[in-house]
């Protein structure tokens, strides 16, 4: 009986090597905190607000969201899911 035990504890205690996933070589990982890459100005500010928005955030860079477009300039509503 302590020969199976014994052998039970060694298997346990052995790695699972061939089941574990390698990790993908060069992939950086993205930053948590910084918004995707948005589309249009009107996207950008919506992820913007709902998704990375506390109090200890640091106001994102202009040059993060200048040469977005905005085809919703002139729609009030676009933003309305934020309100």
């Amino acid at each position: 009986m302590k020969r199976v035990i014994l052998l039970v504890l060694a298997l346990a205690a052995c790695g699972d090597d061939h089941l574990k996933k390698a990790p993908d070589a060069g992939m950086a990982d993205a930053s948590v905190d910084a918004p995707g890459t948005a589309a249009t100005l009107t996207s950008y500010v919506i992820d913007l607000v709902q998704h990375h928005t506390t109090a200890t955030d640091t106001p994102r860079p202009y040059s993060e969201f200048s040469a977005l477009p905005d085809p919703d300039s002139s729609n009030g509503s676009a933003y309305a899911p934020l309100f």
